[in-house]
């Protein structure tokens, strides 16, 4: 079963991955002079990845230290008149970003989708056509759902 690897380093920054094990050392890495150790962390066996998503996992987790994800989603999770656009880039990026299922889901004309799009961009200071920024985003929304920001959570 994989086990959930969480680096916290000095400068606030968070890395989780998962690996088959979870090893006190990591075999093969030196540690340079200066360099914290780094504390490796299993995941409790009461949360296995086969219950839920991977990144529903992580998210949990980092909710639960409260983490910020992305300071562009931030302000849009404080305002109450964006739950329809968080609603709909939250549909989109589980749509693979598919613009035709998105709008299908959302019973939207694909207009007022990208309208919608084009404004979480705005707003969230973001660019949709950047596969890093989407993969934060994606894991802002599942952070704040998991910490029952977003409406429905």
């Amino acid at each position: 079963m994989d086990s959930e690897v969480v680096l916290r380093l000095d400068t606030g920054d968070v890395l989780v991955t998962f690996v088959p094990t979870a090893p006190e050392v990591l075999p093969g890495v030196v540690r340079p002079a200066g360099v914290p150790k780094v504390r490796l962390l299993a995941r409790p066996e009461s949360t296995p990845a086969t219950a839920v998503g991977s990144l529903d996992v992580v998210a949990a987790r980092l909710a639960a230290d409260g983490v910020a994800v992305h300071p562009g989603l931030e302000a849009l999770l404080d305002l109450p008149e964006a739950a329809p656009l968080l609603h709909t880039l939250e549909t989109y990026l589980e749509l693979a970003c598919s613009a035709q299922a998105t709008a299908e889901a959302l019973h939207l004309h694909r207009t007022s989708l990208y309208y919608r799009l084009q404004r979480v961009e705005l707003l969230a200071g973001t660019d949709l056509k950047d596969g890093t920024e989407r993969l934060a985003l994606h894991l802002a929304l599942k952070v704040a759902r998991a910490a029952g920001r977003l409406a429905g959570s």
